[in-house]
């Protein structure tokens, strides 16, 4: 039986194999594809790049073997270096239709120029502690690495440093800045903060943030592993496990927390492709870190709590010390 179920798997993946190869059959030659490249770039941008890397990108989820993933740097400038994927049936960038920016080759090149410079600059105005920043201006998020978490008074170091030197670039910098504090070997920080330069104009946005409010992520940091692994340990039950949804950061006190987290149970009726439990409600509680022990506890069954609209609604629940938004929700 065993050897059987070992057999039909390797006659799937041999298929799977062999479909995906028929795929990237059909797709536009590596040889043909950069030279039809080298020939755009030659054409449209003068010989200005050096092509670093030029790939197939093929894969299950974009199933176009025609997309390959590129790398440039400015000869001019060896620091900036840019990717995106390139089509080489149409000859073109490869964009969402849903993305509004320009990501020409050029505004690409641009955006970097400009994240270059920021980030020198912040690494002038910025304390020792500070390991590494990342920039993404598409995305206006700063990434910093520090050997430590920042304490409350830290922030507000970071907040006024950093505000300084986006002020003097509003056309770079047109929204807030979503600041992640790392510490080494995170994939991402816990803490979030926000920081809105002086030109920014939030009064048209249906949710604005507080000058330097907080936010926590819910994965990436040691501290939001250890969260989860408390609730999952206090809460889940056989057949019926926990999830954590999201985590709210006391404005004035950055170790108490509001903590949401959906409750499963099993499928009354399991039907085909289905997983076997289902989400059945969400838990708010209120908890101190490091000791994470029980404060508050309140359950929202969704069977009478609109379960669409549940992280606004738990939002404004939260004591006045929790909020980071301005909008009334």
């Amino acid at each position: 039986m065993v050897k059987d179920i070992g057999m039909h798997k390797m006659i799937l993946y041999s298929f799977l194999i062999g479909i995906l190869f028929l795929f990237v059959g059909c797709g536009v030659s590596n040889t043909n594809a950069k030279k039809g490249f080298v020939a755009y770039l030659k054409e449209h941008h003068n010989n200005k790049y050096e092509i670093i890397t030029f790939e197939r990108n093929f894969n299950a989820a974009n199933m176009d073997p025609n997309l390959y993933w590129v790398e440039l740097a400015l000869k001019e400038n060896l620091k900036v270096v840019i990717n995106f994927e390139w089509d080489a049936k149409d000859k073109a960038l490869c964009v969402s239709s849903h993305d509004t920016e320009d990501r020409s080759i050029k505004a690409l090149t641009d955006y970097q120029k400009q994240e270059i410079v920021l980030r020198e600059e912040l690494y002038e105005v910025l304390d020792e502690d500070v390991l590494s920043v990342d920039i993404n201006v598409f995305n206006h998020s700063i990434s910093i690495s520090l050997k430590s978490e920042p304490t409350f008074n830290k922030f507000h170091y970071f907040s006024n440093k950093i505000g300084n030197v986006l002020d003097k670039y509003p056309n770079i910098w047109t929204r807030e800045a979503h600041i992640d504090f790392k510490i080494e070997r995170e994939e991402k920080g816990f803490y979030e903060l926000i920081v809105k330069p002086t030109a920014y104009n939030d009064s048209t946005e249906l949710y604005r943030y507080k000058q330097n409010a907080i936010v926590a992520n819910n994965y990436g940091s040691v501290k939001a592993e250890n969260i989860d692994y408390i609730i999952r340990k206090e809460f889940s039950k056989p057949n019926s496990p926990v999830f954590l949804s999201n985590i709210w950061v006391n404005q004035k006190d950055l170790n108490s927390f509001y903590i949401a987290f959906e409750k499963h149970e099993p499928r009354k009726r399991l039907e085909k492709n289905q997983p076997l439990t289902e989400v059945v409600g969400m838990y708010l509680v209120e908890m101190n870190y490091p000791n994470l022990k029980k404060k508050n506890l309140t359950y929202y069954d969704y069977k009478t709590t609109d379960k669409d609209d549940i992280f606004l609604y738990l939002f404004s629940q939260l004591p006045q010390d929790y909020q980071y938004l301005i909008a009334d929700l």
